[in-house]
């Protein structure tokens, strides 16, 4: 009888956590929801390569081609090379994607982001961006490769954009396993730190028709940004890591005002910018996993990894669409979003 009540002691404690946790589980990934992101978001495009195993990174707008693609998404394979997917938002033309070469040889590093002007394709590769010929990329068979010239990015390259004549390469930061270097950590106007830089680098006659020299603007931002999207009316940021909510932040475009301070990058003062508390303008919550943003006709668009075979099993919320957002609805999305909660 005392065995039987030592045994009940040691038991009930254990099934009362286990009842616990599975309670927990249900309500983790059963209850999420997203009521300000469904009211203004719309499915677009079928994500390239979810069945074969590529974990999505990058999203990019193409400017007009005869080849009739839209869109380019990068991602990158656990075993094999990285590539490069060509998307035709109308699904008119057939979807390709093509592999990066250096040297001849497939790139197999982790592609990070993509972006493109009006001759290039630019892809982030580690510490290095490649340039690609974008007529060549657009014009390459399916599954083939073609040739790219490298240069040094200044960081770890996570995420791309181009805008007007100039291309945003950012790196990630998330404390204890993705770092950056201590230098990019800066006090912010608003007391605030943030732990990561965008570096700007001008249109010239270098590499991939950049001048990689130095950049001409640094930016300030905060951690987990996967993406970048800079516009006329503003400047979005993607912000996720695992299995937690993702963030679009919204701030105002101040880029070409005055510069807030400088930052010292091999020996020259680069105009430095912040995006804080000071400049925002609201916050929309999505679901976890968002990547890259690019945009579009007045539209943000957003790329999800979550219905990646490597972490499908595990997302909440298993995305395997293109997200897109009217501009205008981005604009105090975080106000809008507590008045949804409270009415």
């Amino acid at each position: 009888m005392q065995k039987k009540k030592k045994l009940l002691l040691i038991f009930c404690p254990i099934a009362a956590v286990l009842l616990a946790l599975g309670i927990f589980l249900i309500v983790w990934y059963c209850g999420a929801s997203y009521p300000q992101f469904d009211a203004v978001a719309r499915a677009e495009f079928a994500i390239p390569g979810l069945s074969e195993g590529v974990c999505p990174q990058g999203l990019c707008a193409l400017p007009e081609n005869e080849e009739g693609y839209d869109f380019a998404v990068s991602g990158y394979l656990s075993k094999g090379a990285s590539r490069v997917y060509f998307i035709d938002g109308e699904g008119k033309a057939e979807t390709k994607y093509i592999a990066v070469l250096e040297n001849g040889a497939e790139d197999a590093s982790h592609f990070g982001g993509v972006a493109c002007s009006e001759e290039y394709l630019y892809v982030a590769c580690g510490s290095r961006v490649a340039c690609l010929p974008l007529s060549q990329a657009l014009a390459a068979e399916n599954g083939k490769g073609v040739e790219a010239a490298y240069f040094e990015a200044g960081l770890n390259a996570a995420f791309l954009q181009y805008f007007e004549n100039r291309l945003y390469v950012g790196e990630f930061y998330r404390s204890g396993n993705y770092e950056t270097d201590a230098s990019h950590h800066l006090k912010t106007p608003s007391g605030e730190t943030n732990p990561a830089l965008i570096f700007v680098y001008a249109a010239g006659e270098g590499v991939g028709g950049i001048d990689s020299s130095a950049p001409v603007q640094a930016i300030s931002v905060r951690e987990q940004v996967q993406g970048v999207a800079v516009y006329e009316g503003g400047v979005a940021l993607s912000c996720s890591y695992g299995l937690a909510d993702s963030g679009i932040w919204v701030y105002e475009n101040a880029l070409s005002g005055a510069a807030q301070g400088s930052f010292a990058f091999n020996g020259a003062e680069v105009p430095l910018y912040f995006l804080d508390s000071e400049n925002m303008r609201g916050k929309l919550t999505a679901p976890c996993m968002s990547e890259e943003i690019a945009v579009r006709e007045g539209r943000l668009y957003i790329l999800f990894e979550s219905k990646a075979n490597k972490y499908k099993l595990f997302t909440r919320v298993r995305m395997s669409r293109v997200q897109s957002v009217a501009l205008e609805d981005l604009a105090f999305a975080d106000q809008r979003e507590q008045r949804a909660v409270i009415s």
